[in-house]
């Protein structure tokens, strides 16, 4: 899952990936793993609002809302 411009320090995009060890959320632009807490608050707040899901059979623009 990803979450752009989510991430409050570098207004980077946050991404979710997993190791052997466990699952985390990254931040694309500065590399910051976040905290236990720092992830549990993008998950709630950000839960509808800025999560995007692009399907592979339709384009979307989801740039469009945010230039308006």
């Amino acid at each position: 899952m990803y979450w752009l411009k989510s991430y409050p320090r570098c207004s980077g995009d946050l991404f979710e990936n997993s190791d052997n060890y466990r699952s985390y959320i990254d931040c694309f632009q500065c590399g910051h793993y976040l905290t236990a807490l720092e992830e549990a608050d993008i998950r709630y707040d950000n839960f509808s609002t800025r999560t995007y899901t692009i399907l592979l059979d339709m384009p979307i623009r989801v740039l469009a809302a945010i230039a308006a």
